[in-house]
């Protein structure tokens, strides 16, 4: 028993990647909420110092007396603190930074709304001098802070959009890979399997020197064809291949006639046929595949015995519906049944259902479908435009 050692390092580090980025995200989050507490405490500063500035601006008993620069220069310096003075009847008296249109369309009730806004961000900072001064300032949290908290949202999704770009990226130069390779390998395929065949056909010929049985000679003979076309789907994977107009049917009919010779003498497969056939634009040995691909599979479903129906239907496509009386797909399966490597099978590449729907819809601009799937059976979906629907 062997440990692939590649997939677990692939596992650590995609794990130590979300770790990683976990990390970050906790640290911009803490360092940016600290960054705003600093901001609020600076805030809070400014306000406080505003408000000794506004006491000692009431101090002064002297109308004549010049104002000091520092209470001057504070009170009258710029910054982007939205904040109310009221009295103790809640009157405005001062506001800076705030909405004058709302202000002058209902005065009371916005102050009121202000008041509950602000005491929900930060407590008030009173102004108090003697007898003759009560008021209260209001403030709330200044553009550059409400700037910072969507920071970290502005920030995350950018790196999740560059993220994005590169696993997408990254994706499909897999896959282009991955197509390569099993590019790859259907071509070589092809010509390995070009020696035996035409060993084989040299034997036949041998064959059809002596007194052997024309029968026999002509099922082998049908039997190199088949080699010779499977080699020749092979070497196509890959590459565009060539299409012609013709009838539908006439394919399903070769590859029935072929396939019941050689089935379980349990199973039965039959054909109907619903509608007026009209032609469609294909390539006849990878459609045989694919209608191959599927009745070997209900063959192996139904398992020595049971039957296998294939419905031609003619309306707006081309529909062929491949169902059969077999054990089914397993439910936990059936959405993964298309995708490379899954397979129900002991024995198997699982890739014969994923090459039939790339055949027919990248190539034919077609649909390949599971129906449904149960105990009772498969039904599978095959749809192709029309030849006179495509203009």
């Amino acid at each position: 028993m062997g440990f692939d050692f590649s997939y677990i390092s692939q596992r650590n580090i995609r794990t130590a990647g979300f770790v990683l980025a976990l990390c970050f995200v906790g640290f911009t989050l803490w360092n940016t909420n600290k960054l705003i507490q600093r901001i609020q405490q600076d805030e809070r500063q400014q306000m406080e110092l505003w408000g000794l500035a506004q006491q000692d601006l009431a101090s002064s008993t002297d109308l004549n007396q010049a104002v000091n620069p520092l209470t001057f220069q504070v009170l009258t310096g710029e910054n982007s603190i939205p904040m109310i003075v009221v009295d103790s009847e809640k009157n405005l008296l001062f506001s800076n930074n705030i909405n004058e249109r709302k202000l002058a369309q209902d005065p009371v009730g916005y102050v009121e709304k202000l008041i509950q806004e602000f005491s929900t961000t930060h407590p008030p900072i009173e102004i108090i001098y003697g007898d003759n001064l009560h008021q209260k300032m209001y403030y709330g949290n200044s553009k550059l802070i409400n700037q910072l908290r969507y920071y970290p949202i502005a920030f995350y999704l950018i790196v999740l959009f560059l993220g994005g770009i590169v696993v997408a990226y990254y994706n499909s130069t897999q896959k282009v890979i991955s197509n390569r390779l099993w590019t790859g390998m259907a071509k070589e395929t092809a010509h390995q399997l070009g020696t035996p065949i035409s060993s084989l056909l040299g034997w036949l010929t041998i064959l059809e020197q002596h007194d052997v049985d024309k029968k026999i000679l002509t099922q082998i003979k049908s039997d190199i064809k088949r080699l010779e076309t499977i080699s020749a789907r092979f070497s196509k994977i890959g590459s565009l291949p060539n299409k012609t107009d013709m009838k539908l049917s006439t394919i399903v009919y070769d590859l029935v006639s072929y396939m019941e010779i050689r089935m379980p003498k349990g199973i039965t497969l039959r054909v109907n046929e619903s509608g007026h056939e009209d032609l469609v634009e294909i390539n006849a040995e990878l459609i045989a595949w694919v209608l191959e691909n599927l009745i070997k599979n209900s063959i192996d479903s139904t398992r020595g015995k049971g039957s296998i129906t294939i419905d031609l239907i003619w309306e707006n496509t081309a529909t062929v519906m491949v169902r059969d009386t077999g054990s089914g797909i397993p439910k936990k399966n059936q959405k993964a049944i298309f995708r490379p490597g899954v397979t129900t099978k002991k024995r198997g590449w699982g890739l014969g259902l994923s090459l039939a729907k790339r055949i027919i819809e990248q190539y034919h601009g077609g649909k390949l479908r599971l129906i449904e799937s149960s105990e009772k059976g498969s039904i599978f979906e095959i749809q192709l435009p029309l030849r006179q629907k495509q203009h």
